[in-house]
């Protein structure tokens, strides 16, 4: 069984105006814990990351769907920050403030095409999101269990290392 760290810490208010902005305690560990070239995929508002994607977010570096990016981008990131929509009513539903039509976690083809990206063209990823998810050739380094009190869905923060190259 692989060991890492966790931390479980209050999520924090999130009085942006736009729903799926960072609360300050989420801002706050990931400053903290990027260092390096950054890639920032699911952007929103966030101004973190050298290279933002975001379709519609005027605070994005790069306006495009995250797909259409990783199929063209070749550079190498120290770290992936991923920040995707977490769920959707329906299925033909646009969610809303964000762009986007589905989450990433409930569609295995994209979620594919995630990970061999990474695989590829990253170290180091932090991911938010409603569960801790796992890629081949990276390591759990570390989790934060985020909790927003109420009756608010809980999030986890994951970081995962890479620890070998992809066979190719």
């Amino acid at each position: 069984m692989q060991k890492f760290d966790f931390e479980v810490l209050g999520m924090g208010m999130n009085n942006s105006g736009y729903p799926g902005a960072f609360t300050e305690p989420v801002k706050q560990i990931i400053k903290s814990t990027i260092k390096g070239s950054v890639l920032h995929l699911y952007s929103g508002s966030s101004l973190i990351g050298d290279e933002r994607i975001d379709l519609e977010h005027p605070n994005a570096t790069k306006n495009c769907r995250v797909e259409d990016f990783i199929k063209e981008d070749k550079r190498e990131w120290d770290w992936c920050l991923l920040d995707p929509p977490y769920t959707i009513q329906r299925a033909n539903l646009k969610l809303g403030a964000y762009g986007e039509y589905g989450s990433l976690s409930g569609n295995t083809l994209w979620r594919a095409a995630i990970r061999r990206y990474c695989q590829i063209n990253v170290k180091n990823i932090l991911w938010l999101d409603m569960c801790a998810p796992s890629i081949k050739g990276f390591r759990r380094k570390k989790l934060w269990l985020l909790l927003p009190g109420g009756f608010h869905t809980v999030r986890i923060l994951s970081w995962l290392e890479k620890t070998m190259q992809p066979l190719l």
